[in-house]
C-alpha cells in the first residue's frame, strides 16, 4: 500500500513541473490542470479502506490576483500509520461544469470528447461526497441535563439572564441544553429553534460564563472524548465496508467481534459455551429435583394417610409405615443416603389405592401360576436325562456338588442385590417377594431364592448344602430339582392363602426354607423305616442315639403346626421369640410336597425291586 502511495506521489510532482511548463492563461493549461484534480479524485474513489486526498492548487483555475504557487503532492497525500483513513477537506473550484465534463465516463472508451466550457473567474466553495466526508454535525436537541436537582426560580433565572420576556421553566431548559452541551463536548451545535428565537448571542454567553462559574466541567475533555468518539464511528464504518468487500479480514472472523479469554482474537468457543449452558441448565434441574425431594416428605405422609384412612386392611400397619417414613435426607448433604432413599421409595408400590382387589383376585393368578410350575416339575423329573460325561460343563465336579452350588450361587446373588444395590429393588420388591396385599405369579417361585439378611441365608444354605448333595446322589438330579421347586412353590401358596384368608396383608414372605424343607422331607421318606442320626456324633453314641425316618419328620412338622396354632404369649421369651419372625404355612407346604413325592419316589423303588426280584425268580 505504502509503495503505491509512493508512485503515485511521484507520478503527482511530475505531473505538477510538466504544467508548469505549459502558459498559464493558456486553454491547454486549464484542461490539463481539471485533467489532474479529476485523476486525484478517482484515485481517492479506488480504495474503500485508505483515502489519499490531493489537492493541488493550479494557477489556471484561480483568479488572477491569487499568487502562483504549487505546493507538492506528497504533502497533501498523507496516511497515519495507525489509521485506516485520510481526513478530507474542502477544495476550491470553478464551477462544476468542467468537473461534470471531466468527470463523465463514456459508455465506451474514446467514443465520447471532452468538451471545454469557460471557466468562470470567481471562485466558488464545494464539497464532494464520499465515504471520508466530513462529520457531520452532532445532534442540535441532545438530552436535557439539568445543573441541579431542583430547578432554578423566576428570581433566579432574572437574575442571570436580567429582564427577559421568557418564563423561568424556558429558562431551566437553557441552562439545562447548554449544560448538556457542555458535557457532550458539542457547543458548537445548533441550539433548538424554539430556543434560538427566545436568546440572544449576548444572553448565550451570559448563561455560559454562569454554568461555567457555577458548575464547572472539563470542557475539552469532552470535546476530545466527543471527536474520539466520531473517529471510532467512522472507522468502524470503513472497516466494516472494507470487510464486506474483502479487503480486510480480521482474525476473529469479523470486525470487532468478542474476543476469547486473555484477549484472544479467535473469540470464544463455540463448545466451551455450549458446555456452560448444559451445565447451568443441569444445575437447575438438579436444585430443582432436589427442592421436589424435599418438599415431598411431608406429601408422603399425608399420602399414607390418606390410604390408610380409606382401607381397613391397612390400618394395622399404619403407625409401623409411618415410622419407616424417615425424614428425607439432603442430596448435597448426604448424598449416598438421598440416593438410597430414593431407590426406597420408587421400589414401593406407588398407587396402592388401585389394587381394590378381592381375596379370590388375589389368589387365582397364583394358583394357577403354581399349578402351571408343578406340571413342569412332573415333565421335568420324566423326561430328564443325565447328561453324559464329556456333555457336562465341568466333568470332575460331582453332579450333586454342580447341582446344589448353582442353587446357592443364584440364592447369594439375590442377597447381594438386596444389600447393595439399591436400584434393583424395585423389581426385587415385584418378583422376589410373596405380598399379599397385590401379589405376583413370578413372585411364587422368586421368593424361593431371596433372602435380606445373611443369617437367613446361611440357615437355609447350610441345610441344603446338608441335606441337598444326599438326597441328589439318591434320587439323581431330575427328581432333585422337581422336589426343590415343587416345595418352593407351595410353600408360597400356603404362606399366600393363610395371610389372605387372615387378612394379613402387610406380611411379606421370602426365602428357601419350604424348598429346602421339602429336600428334608423327600430324604425323611425315603429312609421312612431306617435309624436315622446325626454324624457328628462319636461311633459309639451313634448306635444309642438314632431314630426314624418317619418320626423325624413327624416331629418338624409337629413343631411347625404347633408354631401355627399356639399363643403369641408362649413365645415370648428368647430363643422361642425368634419363632414368631418363621412362616410356618410356608414349612409345613414345604414339608407336604416334599413328603409326598419322596412318598412316590420310595414306592416306585419299590416297585422296581420287586420287578427285579421276580425276574431274578423267573
Amino acid at each position: 500500500m505504502y509503495d503505491i502511495i509512493a508512485q503515485i506521489n511521484d507520478l503527482s510532482v511530475r505531473s505538477i513541473d510538466a504544467a508548469k511548463k505549459i502558459p498559464e492563461q493558456s486553454t491547454t493549461h486549464r484542461i490539463f490542470c481539471g485533467s489532474l484534480q479529476a485523476l486525484a479524485l478517482q484515485l481517492q474513489d479506488m480504495s474503500n479502506v485508505v483515502w489519499a486526498v490531493w489537492r493541488a492548487p493550479c494557477p489556471g483555475l484561480r483568479t488572477s490576483v491569487l499568487p502562483v504557487t504549487f505546493r507538492p503532492a506528497s504533502r497533501d497525500l498523507r496516511i497515519t500509520p495507525w489509521r485506516m483513513y485520510s481526513t478530507s477537506r474542502q477544495s476550491t473550484l470553478p464551477t462544476p461544469n468542467l468537473l461534470s465534463q471531466l468527470f463523465s465516463r463514456p459508455s465506451r472508451p474514446n467514443t465520447t470528447p471532452i468538451s471545454v466550457q469557460p471557466v468562470s473567474s470567481t471562485p466558488r466553495r464545494f464539497k464532494r461526497t464520499s465515504a471520508a466526508s466530513p462529520k457531520p454535525k452532532p445532534k442540535s436537541d441532545p438530552e436535557e441535563v439539568h445543573p441541579r436537582q431542583k430547578p432554578l426560580s423566576d428570581a433566579e433565572i432574572k437574575a442571570i439572564f436580567g429582564p427577559v420576556k421568557f418564563n423561568a421553566k424556558l429558562g431551566n431548559r437553557i441552562l439545562a441544553i447548554l449544560h448538556g452541551h457542555r458535557l457532550t463536548g458539542t457547543l458548537d451545535a445548533d441550539l433548538p429553534i424554539d430556543i434560538a428565537r427566545a436568546i440572544t448571542k449576548q444572553q448565550f454567553d451570559i448563561a455560559l460564563e454562569w454554568l461555567r462559574n457555577e458548575y464547572p466541567v472539563d470542557e475539552d475533555a469532552a470535546i476530545f472524548a466527543r471527536i474520539e468518539r466520531e473517529d471510532r464511528a467512522a472507522e468502524e464504518k470503513l472497516v466494516r465496508r472494507a470487510e464486506k468487500l474483502g479487503l480486510y479480514k480480521p482474525q476473529s472472523g469479523s470486525y470487532d467481534a468478542e474476543l476469547g479469554e486473555e484477549g484472544s482474537p479467535y473469540g470464544k468457543s463455540v463448545l466451551k459455551e455450549a458446555r456452560e449452558r448444559n451445565e447451568k441448565r443441569l444445575l437447575a434441574e438438579q436444585e430443582r429435583k432436589r427442592q421436589e425431594w424435599l418438599d415431598g416428605e411431608k406429601e408422603e405422609h399425608e399420602r399414607l394417610k390418606r390410604e390408610f384412612g380409606k382401607n381397613t386392611s391397612l390400618q394395622q400397619y399404619q403407625e409401623a409405615a409411618l415410622t419407616e417414613a424417615r425424614p428425607r435426607a439432603d442430596p448435597i448433604e448426604r448424598p449416598y443416603l438421598a440416593w438410597v432413599q430414593k431407590h426406597h421409595i420408587a421400589a414401593t408400590n406407588e398407587s396402592p389405592e388401585s389394587m381394590n382387589i378381592t381375596n379370590s383376585q388375589r389368589l387365582l393368578a397364583p394358583l394357577l401360576f403354581s399349578i402351571v410350575v408343578l406340571a413342569l416339575c412332573y415333565t421335568f423329573a420324566q423326561k430328564y436325562e443325565f447328561p453324559a460325561r464329556k456333555d457336562r460343563i465341568m466333568p470332575d465336579v460331582p453332579p450333586a456338588v454342580a447341582t446344589v452350588g448353582a442353587i446357592v450361587a443364584a440364592n447369594v446373588a439375590v442377597t447381594l442385590l438386596w444389600k447393595y444395590v439399591p436400584p434393583a429393588w424395585r423389581l426385587l420388591n415385584r418378583y422376589f417377594v410373596i405380598v399379599p396385599f397385590y401379589p405376583s405369579s413370578l413372585g411364587m417361585i422368586g421368593s424361593t431364592f431371596s433372602h435380606q439378611t445373611w443369617r437367613h441365608l446361611g440357615t437355609n444354605m447350610m441345610v441344603l448344602g446338608l441335606m441337598g448333595t444326599r438326597v441328589h446322589d439318591e434320587i439323581g438330579r431330575g427328581n432333585f430339582l422337581a422336589i426343590y421347586f415343587a416345595s418352593g412353590v407351595m410353600g408360597s401358596v400356603f404362606s399366600l392363602t393363610r395371610s389372605v384368608i387372615l387378612g394379613r396383608l402387610g406380611m411379606t414372605s421370602l426365602g428357601a426354607s419350604a424348598a429346602t424343607s421339602g429336600i428334608v422331607a423327600a430324604w425323611c421318606m425315603s429312609h421312612f423305616n431306617d435309624k436315622l442320626t446325626m454324624w457328628i456324633l462319636p461311633q459309639g453314641l451313634q448306635e444309642q442315639i438314632w431314630t426314624y425316618g418317619w418320626v423325624f419328620l413327624t416331629c418338624l412338622v409337629g413343631t411347625e403346626v404347633f408354631s401355627l396354632v399356639a399363643p403369641a404369649f408362649l413365645f415370648r421369651a428368647w430363643p422361642l421369640s425368634r419363632l414368631t419372625k418363621m412362616d410356618h404355612a410356608a414349612h409345613l407346604g414345604g414339608y407336604v410336597t416334599g413328603a409326598g413325592c419322596g412318598y412316590t419316589i420310595m414306592q416306585k423303588k419299590k416297585e422296581r425291586e420287586r420287578k427285579a426280584r421276580q425276574s431274578r425268580w423267573i
